[in-house]
C-alpha cells in the first residue's frame, strides 16, 4: 500500500512559516526586492513601517511589508491595478485598508470582495477562502504578528477519535499494460479524444509515460492518469480494444476513489478524473457521468483552477506565488465544458463559479476544442422566474448563434445537434410559437449532425453520441411535425438503420426499435385526424361540388337577415 503523507503535515511546514526580522533574506528572490548590501536609508519610509518602528527600504511593495504580508502604502499615493496584482498579500487585506480609497468598490477597482477573495498554497495546490475556518487561524496569526503563525490546518476539525480510514492496496498499472501497448492505445487516444478534449500535449504525456514505465517514478496518481487515457484509447479502438481494459478501468476507479490520495488534490488527479468522466459518458447511464463530472468542478475547486492567480490568489506564505500554466487552464475549460454539457443534456444543475463568462480561454476558437468550449458558452442560462417570453427568444438566440458557428464537422458537428436538440426540448416547454427561422434552423443543424455521426461510424470511431444524435434527432423530427421535418424522417431512419448495424449493440438495437415505435404512433395519429375528415365528408349535411358565389347584396338586404333568410336561396 502506497504511504501517503498527511496534506495537513507535509514537509513544507517550514515554507509556510514567515522567518523572523532578523532574517529577511531568507524570503524567495520574487516575494521581495533583490537585498542590497551595505546599510541604505530610505528617503521615504511606509506607512506600516514608521507605525511599527521598523526600517524600510521606500520600495513599493517594501520587503517588511511584504515578508510580514502587511498593507504596505505611502502618504497620498494612489495604488494602480497593476501594481495591486504585484502584491501578493493584496488579497488578505480587510475592507478599506491600504491604498484603495474607501469610496471604491471592488467592482471599480477591479478585486474581487474580500468575501470571496482565495489563498492558495502553491506546494499543496490547495485552495480556500479567506473565510474558512482552516485559514482563520493563521490569518489571526498574521494580525496578532506571531514569530510562527499557525500554519494552514485543520485545527480542531473534529475530536480526533478515531484515526483516518486506511487506503487501499493498488496494484500497480503495469500489472494490466505494457509500456509497448501503452504506446499503442495512447496514439488511438490523441488521434480520437485528444482532438475535440485537448487536455495535454502528446509528447510531454508520452515522456510521463516513460518515467512511470521505467520505474523512475510510480505515483499511483501518475498511473491513473496514463491508466485513464490508456482505457479510452482501448475504447477508441472499437473491436480492438485491449483485452484486460475492465481490469484496468477499475484499477483507475480505486485509486481515484481512494481518500488517501483524495486528501491531497492535484491536476494530475483532476485530468484523470476529466477522462473517466469522459469514459463514463461512453459506457454507462447518465447520473453516474454527472455525479463524475460534478466531482470534476469540485476538485477544480480545491485546486484553486478557477480563480486567476494573477489579480486575486495569494499565497498565505511569502513563498513564491504559484501561476498558472498552460496546462491549468485546459484542465480549468475543458472540466467546465464537460459538466456544462452533460448538465444540460440531463437536465441537472451544473456547477458554476463566478467570473468564469469574462475568462479567456487558452485555445483557438476555431480548433475543435476550442468550438465545444464556444458552444457551451452559448447555452442560457436556466432562469426558472423569468418571462417565458424572454426566456423563449433567449433560446431562440442561442441556436442561431450556433447556426453562426458555420461549418462545423467532426465530433462538434454531434456536439452542436445535442445542444440544439436541447434548446429545441426547452421551447416546446414554453408552449410558444416557434419562429418557422428557428425550426429551419435546427433541421439544419440536425441534419450536418446525422451526416457527421454516419461517416465517424463508417470510421469505426464510436463517440457516445453517435447513435445518440441520430435518435434524438429523428424525435425531434415527429416533434415539428411540418412537411419540412417529415420530408426528413425517411432519411434519417435509413441512417439510424445503418448505425445501428454498424455498432450492433442492444443499446443501438432498443433505440431503433424505439424509434420505429414513435413513427408508428404518429402514423397511426395522422389516419385517426384523416378518419375524422372523412367522417365529415360522409356526413349527412350535402355538399356541392360547384363553387359557391354568394349574392352580398341579397344577403346584406334587412328582409333576409330579419329572419327571410333561407339557405335554399344559396343552392345548399
Amino acid at each position: 500500500m502506497a504511504q501517503l503523507q498527511d496534506p495537513d503535515q507535509d514537509q513544507d511546514q517550514d515554507s509556510l512559516t514567515p522567518a523572523p526580522e532578523s532574517q529577511p533574506a531568507a524570503q524567495p528572490q520574487q516575494a521581495q526586492p533583490q537585498a542590497q548590501k551595505g546599510r541604505i536609508r530610505a528617503k521615504k519610509a511606509c506607512i506600516e513601517c514608521r507605525r511599527r518602528k521598523r526600517k524600510c527600504d521606500g520600495v513599493f511593495p517594501c520587503s517588511m511589508c511584504t515578508h510580514y504580508q502587511y498593507n504596505c502604502g505611502f502618504d497620498g499615493e494612489i495604488v494602480t491595478s497593476g501594481l495591486q496584482q504585484k502584491r501578493p498579500h493584496d488579497a488578505l487585506l480587510e475592507p478599506g485598508e491600504g491604498s484603495q480609497n474607501a469610496s471604491e468598490t471592488p467592482e471599480e477597482t477591479g478585486r474581487p470582495s474580500p468575501l470571496v477573495r482565495g489563498i492558495i498554497e502553491p506546494a499543496k495546490r490547495r485552495y480556500m477562502n479567506q473565510n474558512s475556518a482552516v485559514a482563520f487561524p493563521n490569518q489571526l496569526g498574521v494580525e496578532l504578528e506571531s514569530a510562527h503563525p499557525p500554519r494552514l490546518h485543520s485545527f480542531a476539525w473534529n475530536c480526533g477519535i478515531r484515526p483516518e480510514e486506511p487506503g487501499s492496496i493498488h496494484a500497480p498499472l503495469t500489472d494490466y499494460v505494457t509500456w509497448e501497448e501503452c504506446r499503442h492505445y495512447t496514439d488511438i487516444y490523441f488521434a480520437t479524444v485528444g482532438v475535440p478534449f485537448h487536455l495535454f500535449d502528446k509528447d510531454e504525456f508520452l515522456q510521463q509515460c516513460d518515467t512511470y514505465f521505467n520505474r523512475r517514478n510510480q505515483d499511483l496518481i501518475l498511473g491513473a492518469l496514463i491508466g485513464a487515457v490508456v482505457s479510452l484509447g482501448s475504447l477508441f479502438a472499437f473491436r480492438d480494444g485491449h483485452h484486460l481494459e475492465p481490469q484496468i478501468v477499475k484499477h483507475v476507479k480505486d485509486v481515484l476513489e481512494d481518500s488517501t490520495f483524495s486528501r491531497r488534490p492535484s491536476i494530475d488527479q483532476v485530468n484523470a478524473w476529466i477522462l473517466r468522466t469522459l469514459y463514463l459518458r461512453s459506457t454507462t447511464r447518465p447520473h453516474l457521468t454527472w455525479l463524475a463530472s460534478c466531482t470534476v468542478m469540485h476538485l477544480v475547486e480545491a485546486v484553486g483552477l478557477h480563480r486567476d492567480l494573477e489579480s486575486d490568489l495569494v499565497t498565505q506564505s511569502g513563498e513564491t506565488r504559484a501561476r498558472e500554466d498552460e496546462g491549468s487552464k485546459r484542465t480549468f475549460w475543458l472540466a467546465w465544458c464537460i459538466n456544462t454539457i452533460i448538465a444540460y443534456e440531463y437536465g441537472r444543475t451544473k456547477i458554476h463559479f463566478d467570473g468564469e463568462d469574462s475568462r479567456p480561454t487558452p485555445f483557438n476558437d476555431t480548433s475543435e476544442t476550442g468550438l465545444q468550449i464556444r458552444m457551451a458558452r452559448i447555452l442560457p442560462s436556466e432562469n426558472a422566474n423569468a418571462d417565458a417570453m424572454a426566456v423563449s427568444k433567449s433560446l431562440e438566440g442561442a441556436i442561431q448563434k450556433l447556426v453562426d458557428l458555420g461549418d462545423v464537422r467532426g465530433f462538434p458537428a454531434l456536439t452542436r445537434g445535442d445542444l440544439c436538440f436541447c434548446l429545441y426540448r426547452r421551447l416546446r416547454l414554453l408552449k410558444i410559437s416557434i419562429s418557422k427561422d428557428t425550426l429551419s434552423h435546427i433541421l439544419q443543424i440536425g441534419q450536418h449532425a446525422v451526416d457527421a455521426a454516419y461517416d465517424l461510424a463508417q470510421r469505426g470511431v464510436p463517440w457516445w453520441n453517435v447513435l445518440g444524435t441520430t435518435f434524438q434527432f429523428f424525435c425531434v423530427l415527429l416533434a415539428i411535425d411540418n412537411r419540412d421535418s417529415l420530408t426528413q424522417v425517411s432519411w434519417v431512419l435509413s441512417r439510424l438503420d445503418g448505425i445501428v448495424q454498424i455498432l450492433n449493440t442492444h443499446m443501438a438495437f432498443e433505440a431503433f426499435e424505439t424509434a420505429k415505435t414513435l413513427m408508428r404512433d404518429l402514423l397511426v395519429k395522422k389516419r385517426q385526424e384523416v378518419a375524422l375528415l372523412e367522417m365529415s365528408e360522409g356526413s349527412d349535411i350535402p355538399f356541392s361540388n360547384r363553387e359557391l358565389t354568394p349574392d352580398w347584396d341579397m344577403m346584406l338586404n334587412p328582409f333576409y337577415t330579419t329572419g327571410g333568410f333561407n339557405f335554399k336561396d344559396f343552392g345548399v
